[in-house]
């Protein structure tokens, strides 16, 4: 399995463990989709799976046994709305803001997101406001994800911002990561003996060495390192501000505490445009800060 640094819970359901794994998949799919559409029709379930009309019936009349609270018939528009008891559910849980992000990435990973200035015969109502900058080749992609299966040294050619021209790195790979909109390899670098981020993009002719790595992931103590960063509403913003901040972000808390790998904090930083000095960085640019600096700044990019 290749390590990608993905924020993923895996929800448990009780009322479908004893159904087989192909059964599971489409009940979990289906929950997916009516969560966040409010609704299951066959016409629906054709156009996202390319199912028969007897197919799609079959799926959703088998959703509806183990669910039958769930959903109710609507004639007018002949689908299976969404009642609350599957938004009461995850509310009674608990469920974190986590969660949720996990379950909105698995929708949108199910029905797909267009560019805003695609054409589409599709009535969609999800549009991405620019297109995606840094998707990466699919071969560089391939290639890095095999030496990390495997375990293996890669031989790349490299470019950066530092050093422009196209040189020769021998990195020993152990994650993909995507941060923000862009995606980075995190490796040993043999170079400068320590642990480094590459920008997929900036990678050309990855090469596969018949040489095991020296380096695992167990040995990056930067990514092994969990750091707490701590977000507020930012202290110049009026007290009606914060409140729509704490509102959007937060929940109505206070602030909004989250865990981060020590080698992304500055990423997850840059992602949420947080101030890390309130002092020089101000409202409206800034609607956020860290909180908790002193522990966080050590990790940081240098600046």
């Amino acid at each position: 399995m290749i390590p990608f640094y993905v924020s993923y819970i895996k929800m448990k359901d009780m009322s479908n463990q004893q159904l087989p794994i192909e059964n599971q998949s489409r009940v979990s799919l289906l929950k997916t989709l009516l969560k966040w559409e409010g609704r299951l029709n066959n016409g629906r379930l054709r156009e996202l799976f390319g199912l028969g009309g007897t197919r799609t019936s079959l799926w959703i009349r088998e959703f509806r046994d183990l669910h039958p609270a769930w959903t109710a018939w609507d004639t007018k528009t002949r689908s299976y709305h969404a009642t609350h008891h599957v938004y009461h559910d995850a509310n009674k849980r608990g469920a974190s803001s986590q969660e949720n992000v996990a379950s909105l990435t698995k929708y949108l990973s199910l029905v797909g997101i267009s560019h805003i200035t695609q054409a589409s015969q599709v009535r969609n109502p999800l549009w991405s406001a620019f297109p995606d900058l840094s998707a990466p080749p699919a071969e560089t992609f391939a290639r890095i994800s095999e030496a990390i299966r495997l375990g293996h040294a890669l031989e790349i050619s490299y470019r950066s911002m530092r050093e422009p021209v196209p040189h020769q790195r021998i990195i020993e790979p152990h994650s993909i990561v995507r941060a923000g909109r862009r995606w980075h390899v995190r490796a040993f670098c043999t170079k400068n003996q320590g642990f480094r981020d590459y920008a997929l993009g900036r990678i050309e002719h990855p090469k596969i060495l018949n040489v095991a790595a020296e380096h695992q992931v167990e040995d990056d103590v930067a990514w092994n390192t969990l750091v707490y960063v701590r977000l507020v509403a930012h202290p110049e913003l009026t007290q009606d501000q914060q409140s729509l901040v704490r509102f959007e972000y937060f929940q109505k808390t206070l602030s909004r505490m989250d865990t981060c790998r020590g080698a992304l904090v500055s990423y997850y930083v840059q992602d949420v445009r947080a101030a890390t000095d309130i002092k020089s960085q101000h409202p409206p640019e800034y609607q956020l800060a860290v909180e908790n600096i002193k522990e966080v700044r050590p990790w940081l990019f240098p600046g």
